[in-house]
């Protein structure tokens, strides 16, 4: 890397993924545990321009109890997001806090609702809170037990065609259980409703960091441990 500069210096609360959408704009989770404070950053997803510069039309901008910088909030954390390839939209990743975990839709001004909704339970048991809340928007997938979502992204390859179009999501482990890492391929209609989901790989016992779909149209998949180890996934002859 060379001429290296910041365009954008946030709050001081973990960093996250970083993705250009479909309208060409940054978008950049920032971390935190404010996540309910719209004059903070902690806990959002901020929409910006590749200058570091708010966009005129972001959801807040104008607001005086509001930071202009954030697109979506009431978020837990940040694993991944991925521009679809045929909306632009953003699609997003956040663990639950035992069990809860959800693939997310980025709208703007949404509320993602954490801490106050949760389909996760705490980790002494009770739910966290209500599943479920007006004003609040609920997420296009989840999973009770949790798989430890780590990775999400969208199959566009000629080389395995009943996949075309799936979404794909990589797990490290099945609720607190070790080595039941899978990879997910979730069907949806064009309506973005989940038809069924299928989990592969269970059987190799690791766990899946990411996945990506290579030039060659293959899928590749990053394991997470001491020998970690890269695998493609390829038609049968």
């Amino acid at each position: 890397f060379t001429d290296v500069k910041d365009i954008f210096v946030g709050e001081g609360g973990s960093g996250g993924p970083i993705v250009f959408g479909g309208d060409g704009m940054l978008y950049v989770a920032h971390g935190g545990g404010d996540t309910q404070n719209p004059k903070s950053l902690a806990g959002k997803i901020l929409r910006l321009t590749d200058e570091g510069k708010v966009p005129s039309d972001n959801p807040f901008v104008g607001r005086a109890d509001a930071r202009p910088e954030i697109f979506t909030m009431g978020h837990r954390t940040f694993l991944r997001m991925a521009k679809h390839p045929q909306t632009g939209a953003i699609w997003q990743i956040e663990n639950g806090p035992n069990g809860g975990d959800e693939v997310n839709i980025l709208t703007p001004g949404s509320n993602y609702g954490w801490p106050l909704v949760s389909l996760g339970r705490t980790y002494a048991g009770p739910w966290q809170g209500p599943l479920s809340k007006e004003g609040f928007k609920d997420p296009l997938i989840y999973w009770m037990l949790a798989i430890a979502v780590s990775s999400i992204t969208f199959y566009t390859g000629d080389r395995l065609p009943k996949w075309k179009g799936d979404v794909f999501v990589t797990g490290m482990r099945y609720g607190e259980i070790p080595g039941t890492g899978q990879l997910h391929r979730i069907l949806i209609n064009k309506n973005f409703e989940e038809l069924r989901r299928e989990p592969l790989l269970l059987d190799l016992k690791r766990r899946y960091r990411d996945v990506k779909q290579g030039r060659d149209g293959n899928l590749y998949l990053l394991t997470d441990e001491a020998e970690g180890v890269m695998l493609r996934i390829e038609p049968t002859e």
